[in-house]
Parts: C-alpha cells; structure tokens; sequence
C-alpha cells in the first residue's frame, strides 16, 4: 500500500478575498490538480513534493495526466481497504490452527491444558480458507490497479511491482494447495509445511514503503556487519581455544568445558552475559584466579568488542540512511522541476513576476503564508533572482520551495461550519472559538485528567479491597468520559474534522475516548447480555491509557521538553524499524511453529531433566503462533535465552535446533534491536544540541523583535502566520534526521557528483 502524495478526502471550496477580488481556492491538492488551472497544479504539487510520498512523476508526464490522476485518487481512496486486507493477512497467522493439530473442533489441537496453547481462539480451517481467499482477490485488485493509471509497460517495467505479482502468485498456489488439503475430497491428509505464512509476511514489507525503505538500508548495511561479524567470530574461536587449554584439567574441562565444541557455545553465550556467573562458577570455586580469564573476557567482548560491531553497523546504517533523503530530495526535485515546466508553458526556461506573483497566492492555499501586496511580491522576486537576470530559473523555484516547506506550517483547512457564514462567524460563535483556542480551556481538560488520575487510582484501589464504594467512583469515571465526548466535539466544531485529525495526539484521545465510552454505556446498560463488555477489567487498562495525555505537562517543564520532543520526533522514523522487527519475529515463529509445534506438551518423556523443565517454561512454546511470539519476544531482549535454546535441543534431540536462536538471535537482537537502541541515543543528543541552538537564536530573535517592535514593523499576535516560522522548523522530524546526518549526507551527494 502506497501512502498518499496527495490526500484523499473532499473540502469545501474556500471563498477568500484577496485585494477586493473573489476567487475560489480549492481546498485539496486533488481537486486542484485533477480540475484546477496550472497555478492551483502546479502550487498542489509544490506541496506534494514537500510531503515527500504520493503521486509518482511519470503520471505527472503522461499525456492524459488529468484522466490518470483521477484513476490514481480513486486508488488512495481505497487505502484503508489496501490497509485492512493487509492487517489480516498478517494477523490470520495468529487464528489459523497449527498444522501439527489433527484433532476436530473446538479443541483441535487437544487439551488446551496440556499443550500450553495461547490462549486466541482458532478460525476452523474452512474459515481461514475463505479469509485468505478473500484477501487474495482484493490482494489482487491491489496489486494490478496501478496499470490503469501507470499504464502498462510502465507497471511490468518496475522492479516492484514485478515482486508484487511474484508474490501473489506464490500466495495464491499456495492458498489452492491449502484448498485441497482442506476439501473433504482432497488427496492429501497431513500438511508438514506451508508457504503461506512467508509469503503474507513478505507481501506486507513490499507493500509498505516505510518497511520497504527499512529493508533496502538493512541490506546496504549487510556487507559491513558481515565484516565485522566475520572478526567477532575469530574473537569467539580464540577465547573458546585458549579457555579449552587452559581448563583441560580442572572441573570446569570435565563438567561444561569436555570439548572444544562444548567451550565454544558455552563461551559464546557468555559473550551475551545470558549463563554470567554460573558458567565459570566451578572453575571459580576451584581456583578464585580463574576469575582473572572470564572478567577480562567479559569486559574485552561486552564493552569493546560488542560496542566496535554497534558502531561499525551504525555508522554503515547512517550513511544508508543519508542514500535514501538524497533518493527521497531527488524525487522532490523531480516534482518540483515537474511543476516549473507545467507553468513555463512556453518552454522559456523562466518565470516571471507576475508567475511567480500568482503561485504564491496558490500557494497560501496550503501554507500559513501571509498576505502578500504586490509591492512585496515585486521585492520577493528580486530576492530570489540569484542570478540578477530578473528571471526565476528552476534552481531558483527549488530554493524558494525549500525556504516555505522550512519556515511555514501547513495551512488549516476550512471547517465544515464555514459554509454557514452567518453561524460562524457570530458573536456567540467567535466567543466559542476563542475560549476553545485559549490556555484556560486546556487548563480545564489538564484539570479534568488530574481528577479522572484520582478517580482510577481510588476505584483501583477499592476494587482491589473488594468495597462497595467502588461503583460511585464508576460512575465518577463514566461522568468524566462524557466530558472527554464534549471537549472532542468543541474541538472538532472549531477546528474542523481535517484540522482536528492531523494532530497524532487527537487521534488518539478520539480512539481512546469513542472506545471508552462506547463499552462504558453499554456495560451500564447491557450488563449482562453482551459478555463482552461484562469485563470491566480491559475498560480500566483504555483509562489508565487515556491518562497518558498527562504527558503533555512535561512539555510544560524545561528539563523535560527535550527528552518529550525527542520520542514524539522519533515515532514516525523508528516505526518501520519496530514494524520489521514484529516482520522478522512473524517469519521466525512460523518456522517455529512448523518445526517445534506440539512437542511441548504434558507426559512427553523427553521433558523431565530438560532445562524447559527445570526452569517452569513450558507454557512458553511454539505450540501455537501466540505462544511463539512471547517466546521471541522473550529472545529478543535476551533474557534466559539460553535456556530454551537447550531445552528445545534436549526435546527434539536434533543438533540443528541451536541454528535457530543463533539466527535469531545475530539478526534481531546483535543486528536490528541495537541499531535502534544506538539511533534513539544519537538522536537524543542531536535534539539536545538542535534545542539548544534554538533557544539561542529565539533569545537573539526576541531582542530583535523588541527593538523592530518599538518601530512598529512586528506583529506580536500569535495568530500572525510570521510567528509560527520557528514551530514550523522546530517540529520538523526531517530537520533532525538531516543534522544527524549531514556529514553522510554531504558525503552521499559528492559520490553522486563525482560518478
């Protein structure tokens, strides 16, 4: 699923009165580039190039541009359907019943006591079918729709979309193997393994541009961590040799170091401090100068070796990363170059003042420009003409782009309620709008948050002591969920739905509290027909979430700001690193699940002495896709890993079982988990230096501002869409990435210059 370059859904058109003329603006990029005049296009994909996603340029060049625009929205309108259908691809491997389960429902894999399944509740096998066959079909659509506005040879001509129907082939064989192992009439009885589960895994990478970009780094990287890995593994074959010679003797050679193959995985999980002190205490009990060999090696593999491979692949990551904002600056180019030619109809090479004068007012379209008189305009063009020619040429259109996407927020979109001038714009109305834009009303809802805290932790605590002054405080919540309904529909009055939803955070306090208050009323008024909501239990976790809205009295403290903006800054860049990480845990317990599925299980006579036994893991398992991801999660931040390593060795009694943790282990955690870990700490320090310069410039700009202000040139009013300059930089997620990365970055476009 490709993310929108431009925006579905319809607005109002916006009557605005610009030096006494009317004109109507369109109100979404779509409109203006499927219907508008070559300004209102041209101004649309100056802002489709800031968002950096959407619309690709070779539409933008075919000759029936408008007719294929068109195919192309109707394409994004169907996005949460794409999105849908691929979240239950990958979610059907969490309810599809286990191959190695034979039995007939509603236990088909036996007593849900004895095997330690999950917990989900399964779809029978006909139900599964009939989903995944569903999800082909609409898989299908998907992938073949970009020929209607590509065209043809440009769809088979892309490497992508190559791989795309690659994989939908694969799924759909495999969805008619399953069907004749599935029909009653189907030859075949038993199905050992199955594509599938993969397949739905890779489709979901190759249709999401973040976990495709995630992928291509990751691969950039591989040659250097294989370098790298390549010299942990000549310090792991030294230490384990050298440990074998010198513990030939001693108890430590006769219980845990007998061969060099026994020395090498003991020390090997060492280097993860997984089996830290046990694995050398009977050498230490021995001798306590033993001690000497495993501290320095402990402190040589975790502090020196282990840090040299996270800064090698780090650093590879980050030059990796810089090759896709100089691939993501060159596509932004290419639109805005597309749209320099769209207005130089006559192929001058230039624009004028009077081009550029009309762009700009198409532009505030989108942008919190200020009004511009053409006096200004006239100055403004001479400011951009570089060359002195009093002409705009293409590099000069791409500079002035580049300074409006930095320094100017995006423009809000019309309310619905702007299409009742009268009701609007009232007394009673405007009195409305202030008081939900003013500080006291989000005083009251931080006030409202602090009483709902109170009001759990109360409830909480009574229900704990089984008290009957419980149920008041119940209803206390309910009461305050109602006032969340009107707080959220204030704001949406005000603001507009698509001004309201832009912010991460109303999405979430809308979810949070339609959820809530939805189950709420029907707990209290249904509360024994719908078994459901009869759990009030999961209610209290969605408000014991909902009070994390408190967090933005952090942003209030000075000491926390940095460290607030810093996480909200790296959710949208580390998401698709977290998203292939759940991709690789997905992919790692289908193999799981095929390989060690229903071998743990009560009375299985391979499980007493084993390390799963002695340490109470049995209800961590592979035995179904649930119980498998706990365990990976568990692998994942290396906690006891070892231990179900052994275990799954001693019950399988098969040598290969240990290719699997290591796999895993070397992919997700030694490769994936601490790139992440190293980028948030780089991260952070860069927002720490970027917020201190910052505050120094806005120090410098306000006794500026003071002095211009005595003269009467600057305006104070916050409203002024000159003064939101400094959050439009500031909350910019590419301004970070770009300082952490401006060496590479630099270093990424003299390659290019030079090849």
């Amino acid at each position: 699923m490709e993310e929108a370059l431009l925006p579905s859904g319809s607005t109002p058109a916006d009557s605005r009165r610009q030096d006494g003329v009317e004109s109507t603006v369109l109100g979404r990029r779509e409109r203006a580039i499927a219907g508008g005049d070559r300004y209102q296009k041209a101004a649309a994909m100056v802002d489709q190039a800031d968002d950096g996603v959407g619309l690709p340029v070779e539409v933008l060049k075919q000759p029936n541009f408008e007719h294929c625009a068109k195919l192309y929205f109707w394409f994004i309108w169907l996005n949460p359907i794409w999105a849908l259908n691929l979240t239950i691809l990958l979610l059907l491997n969490f309810f599809e019943v286990p191959l190695w389960c034979r039995e007939d429902f509603p236990n088909p894999c036996g007593d849900p006591e004895k095997f330690y399944l999950g917990g989900l509740p399964y779809l029978t096998r006909t139900e599964s079918l009939i989903l995944e066959v569903t999800c082909v079909v609409i898989l299908a659509v998907h992938t073949f729709f970009p020929i209607a506005f590509n065209g043809n040879k440009l769809f088979w001509d892309t490497r992508l979309d190559n791989i795309k129907v690659l994989l939908l082939v694969l799924l759909a064989g495999d969805t008619i193997f399953n069907l004749v192992y599935v029909a009653p009439w189907g030859p075949i009885e038993h199905l050992p393994f199955r594509l599938g589960p993969y397949i739905r895994v890779l489709i979901v990478v190759v249709n999401l541009r973040g976990l495709r970009d995630c992928v291509k780094t990751l691969a950039g990287i591989l040659g250097d961590f294989l370098d790298i890995a390549a010299l942990l593994l000549l310090f792991l074959l030294f230490s384990s040799w050298l440990a074998f010679i010198l513990f030939e003797d001693t108890i430590q050679g006769k219980t845990l170091f007998k061969t060099y193959g026994d020395t090498l995985y003991q020390m090997s999980i060492l280097y993860t401090t997984s089996n830290n002190p046990d694995v050398w205490l009977p050498a230490y009990k021995q001798s306590r100068f033993s001690a000497i060999f495993f501290v320095i090696y402990i402190l040589f593999g975790v502090y020196f070796v282990a840090n040299l491979v996270l800064s090698v692949v780090y650093d590879s990551f980050k030059g990796q990363l810089a090759k896709l904002l100089v691939e993501a600056e060159n596509a932004r180019q290419e639109v805005l170059s597309a749209a320099f030619d769209l207005l130089d109809d006559q192929g001058r090479g230039y624009l004028d003042k009077q081009q550029c004068g009309k762009l700009f007012n198409e532009i505030k379209t989108y942008r919190t420009l200020p009004h511009i008189a053409d006096e200004d305009i006239e100055a403004i063009f001479y400011a951009l003409d570089d060359s002195g020619d009093f002409k705009i040429n293409r590099e000069e259109l791409a500079d002035l782009c580049n300074a409006i996407s930095l320094k100017f927020d995006k423009a809000d979109e019309p309310a619905y309620l702007e299409k009742f001038p009268r009701l609007y714009h009232s007394q009673k109305f405007e009195a409305l709008k202030r008081f939900v834009r003013s500080d006291l009303f989000e005083k009251i809802v931080i006030g409202m948050l602090l009483v709902n805290l109170v009001a759990v932790i109360i409830e909480t605590t009574l229900d704990i002591q089984n008290s009957t002054s419980q149920k008041s405080w119940q209803y206390v919540e309910f009461a305050l969920g109602w006032l969340y309904v009107v707080e959220m529909v204030l704001k949406v009055v005000v603001y507009g739905f698509n001004n309201y939803w832009r912010s991460a955070q109303n999405r979430f306090d809308f979810v949070i509290t339609v959820t809530i208050v939805v189950a709420e009323t029907l707990t209290y008024t249904l509360p024994n027909k719908i078994n459901f909501f009869a759990n009030e239990e999961w209610i209290r976790y969605l408000l014991i979430a909902r009070l994390l809205r408190l967090t933005r009295l952090l942003v209030l403290m000075e000491r926390y700001q940095v460290m607030v903006s810093t996480f909200l800054k790296l959710i949208p860049s580390l998401m698709p690193y977290l998203g292939i990480t759940f991709c690789i845990m997905c992919f790692f317990c289908t193999l799981g699940v095929q390989a060690f599925g229903g071998i743990i299980y009560d009375g299985n006579p391979r499980l007493p002495g084993s390390a799963i036994e002695e340490n109470d893991y049995m209800v961590k398992n592979f035995n179904d896709f649930p119980s498998g991801m706990v365990v990976l999660f568990d692998l994942l931040i290396t906690g006891n890993w070892h231990i179900w390593m052994d275990g799954f060795q001693e019950v399988t009694g098969k040598w290969w079982t240990q290719f699997y943790f290591w796999s895993f282990y070397v992919l997700a955690v030694l490769f994936l988990f601490n790139l992440v870990v190293a980028f948030v700490l780089e991260a952070f320090f860069a927002e720490m230096e970027m917020h201190s310069t910052a505050k120094e410039s806005e120090v410098a700009s306000d006794g500026d501002s003071s002095d211009d202000e005595g003269n009467g040139r600057v305006s104070r009013d916050p409203r002024d869409p000159r003064n939101k300059v400094k959050r439009a930089r500031n909350d910019n997620v590419s301004s970070l990435l770009n300082h952490i990365l401006s060496a590479e970055i630099e270093k990424t476009r003299s390659m290019k210059e030079n090849a």
